[in-house]
Parts: C-alpha cells; sequence; structure tokens
C-alpha cells in the first residue's frame, strides 16, 4: 500500500478499536473483540494469508485487492461473530449497491454498526449505505474461504466458540 493508505489503515484500525469502548461491553467482552480487531487488522496486511483465504476462489484476480482490507468484509464478519457470540448480527448489502456485497456487523445491544472493513471504500471517498443492509445467517462448508481465514490465523478451534 502507499504511506498514505497505510496511515489510514492505522487509522480506521484506531477507530475501530475506539467504537468498542462506546458499545458497554463488559470487559472481558471488550478486551477479546479488540484483540480480534487487531489479530484481523494485521492478517489483512499478509499475503500469505490473502492467498490461503482467497487464492483457490480467485487466482490472478487476487491482485486487484490493493488496499490491506479489500475483500476480507465477510470472513472477518463472520470469525468475529462466530467467535463473540449472541450479541452481534451478521448484516449484508446486496448488488443493489453499486459497489456490493459488503458484510458487516451489527452490535445489538447498543444498536452500533461495526464494520471491520468499512476502510476499503472509505480510502476511496465512498460512503456505506449501512441503511440498506439487512440481517442474514451463514451456514458454512469445511471449505469456504471463512473457515480457510480462520485456519491460516489459527482461530479454526475458536470459531464455534460462544459467550
Amino acid at each position: 500500500m502507499t504511506p498514505k493508505n497505510d496511515r489510514y489503515f492505522e487509522s480506521a484500525t484506531r477507530k475501530l478499536l475506539k467504537n468498542l469502548d462506546s458499545m458497554g461491553l463488559d470487559k472481558v467482552s471488550r478486551l477479546r473483540a479488540k484483540n480480534l480487531v487487531l489479530l484481523f487488522r494485521d492478517s489483512f496486511r499478509l499475503k500469505s494469508v490473502k492467498y490461503d483465504t482467497f487464492a483457490k476462489d480467485l487466482g490472478e484476480e487476487l491482485n486487484r485487492y490493493t488496499y490491506d482490507s479489500d475483500g476480507f468484509c465477510r470472513v472477518a464478519s463472520i470469525n468475529f461473530q462466530r467467535m463473540m457470540g449472541k450479541n452481534w448480527q451478521l448484516m449484508f448489502i446486496d448488488n443493489n449497491w453499486s459497489y456490493g456485497p459488503h458484510h458487516y456487523l451489527m452490535h445489538t445491544p447498543s444498536k452500533t454498526v461495526f464494520d471491520l472493513t468499512f476502510d476499503q471504500y472509505t480510502h476511496n471517498g465512498i460512503q456505506i449505505p449501512y441503511n440498506i443492509g439487512r440481517q442474514i445467517s451463514c451456514e458454512l462448508e469445511q471449505d469456504d474461504p471463512v473457515v480457510r481465514f480462520a485456519k491460516s490465523i489459527g482461530i479454526e478451534n475458536f470459531i464455534n466458540q460462544k459467550d
């Protein structure tokens, strides 16, 4: 990434961590969430994680992901939700949005949008229309990119953990 994009990515990570402080999470949940944010965001930067997660599906198209959080919305949101439990709802904006599809989370007790990859759009000045998102659920196959991401970063044994 360019130095400007690198600074933006770091700023976005700090914003996500700060957002967690305003959600009324208990201390253990807040620490777990912050650790996951840091693990996921650091992992987005690793070519090995991008390759493990997406190469089987995208092949050479993987090279079009030039910003570090590009493409990780689904895999990060689902893994985060599964590790954090029932207070996190998976949300989806479909292809009716010209930049869609896009996945993100809603922290249901605080009704707060929590988007681990919002910066993949906002670094280009694109605002995400969360108001058109809808709640969805997700069933995973063994070779789903969500599972491949979890394996690549070492959390595959924990993704079905509940509070």
